[in-house]
């Protein structure tokens, strides 16, 4: 199912002042930030359970409790994109990005 924007549900999301400045862009942000935050999560869960070991520690602790691993991956880099201007999360975004990279070749390093 794919989501179409129409003028009428950005002009619902975007204040007026806003509207020509991108606010289109400024959701993408957000949503990638968030979004990378949970590809972490998923890369993190499948390493661990290929018997590799998580190197930091706190982490390693919330990798025990499930919903409280969720909550905390979840519920922190959401209040992040709410509270944050997008412009200020592009290089969160990018760090994310490089984070995700180095893992994925690390992990499929490991498995081939």
């Amino acid at each position: 199912m794919a989501v179409v924007w129409h003028g009428t549900e950005i002009r619902q999301y975007c204040p007026s002042w806003k509207r020509d400045r991108g606010c289109t862009w400024d959701l993408a942000v957000k949503v990638s930030y968030i979004l990378l935050h949970l590809f972490d999560l998923a890369l993190t869960v499948l390493a661990v359970s290929l018997g590799l070991a998580e190197l930091n520690p706190l982490m390693r602790g919330l990798l025990a409790s499930p919903p409280q691993l969720i909550v905390i991956k979840l519920a922190i880099p959401l209040l992040i994109a709410w509270l944050v201007p997008s412009k200020l999360l592009i290089p969160g975004v990018l760090f994310l990005s490089l984070v995700i990279g180095w893992n994925a070749k690390e992990l499929f390093l490991v498995l081939f």
